[in-house]
């Protein structure tokens, strides 16, 4: 049986996560980024992003991100090695979040067992139905003791939200919005989360896409579980074009970012 209690939030709280890249800006950067969010007291758990050529869900900023790290030759490898340095850091839950074709390509139950050597809690796959989870994803997952999140969003019929809460091992990944990660479009926040409340006994909820302030994770207070950080951050971090990133600025760079997330002293 899979352990949801670390993605569960109390008191009406909202744990933070955090959105990196494998391999952005590059990988030695990357690895002391992991570092910092493995130790702060504001994270508390992290996303670690497969790179992938074809990101479907992604917005600009994380699309460009795994361009970046691709280009500089980055893999699932190398991925598996972040998650083994952050694990060795701590105990934090770590979900790798990407699409299914380098998952298939690996073989789901090499992958898997690769992925939970590595120190993985689970995957966030936004491309993979219900029904090749089924047959494909969950006897390896199970196997791997990996869990799954699924999404749903304010267009999800009953059907598919009742599917993502009855499937979903790890949370729920709720879509703070109608457009891709980064955007910030108008809708209902409050409204959309509050239809999900009579699922979230059975399931922790997450919220992500477009959110990126302290305001914005406290908003949800009482609505989620969690709330996930990732284009922001991502352009918190960068650096600019053309420059070589420097690992030490870089942290600095997140090191402020994280800071008004931290509870008033």
């Amino acid at each position: 049986m899979i352990d949801v209690q670390p993605f569960r939030a109390s008191d009406n709280g909202v744990h933070l996560s955090i959105f990196l890249t494998a391999g952005y800006p590059d990988l030695e950067t990357c690895g002391a980024v992991l570092d910092i969010l493995a130790t702060h007291p504001a994270v508390a758990f992290v996303e670690l992003g497969m790179p992938f050529s074809d990101p479907l869900a992604d917005g600009p900023t994380i699309q460009r991100a795994s361009e970046v790290a691709l280009a500089q030759g980055t893999t699932l490898d190398d991925v598996f090695a972040l998650a083994s340095r952050f694990r060795s850091a701590c105990a934090k839950p770590l979900m790798l979040m990407g699409y299914c074709n380098p998952v298939y390509r690996r073989g789901v139950e090499t992958f898997a067992a690769e992925a939970q050597s590595a120190g993985a809690t689970g995957l966030i796959l936004p491309d993979l139905p219900y029904e090749s989870h089924h047959r494909d994803f969950k006897p390896g997952l199970e196997a791997a003791g990996l869990s799954m999140a699924f999404l749903v969003s304010p267009t999800s019929t009953p059907d598919s939200v009742s599917e993502a809460f009855d499937t979903s091992s790890a949370f729920v990944y709720g879509v703070a919005n109608v457009g891709l990660t980064g955007d910030a479009q108008s809708m209902d926040r409050n409204a959309f989360f509050s239809e999900l409340q009579h699922h979230r006994e059975q399931c922790p909820l997450v919220a992500g896409f477009g959110l990126s302030t302290p305001a914005d994770v406290a908003s949800l207070a009482g609505l989620a579980d969690g709330a996930i950080i990732g284009s922001a951050f991502l352009r918190a971090i960068a650096h600019a074009e053309g420059d070589p990133a420097h690992p030490d600025a870089t942290v600095q760079r997140a090191l402020d970012f994280l800071a008004p997330f931290l509870p008033p002293s």
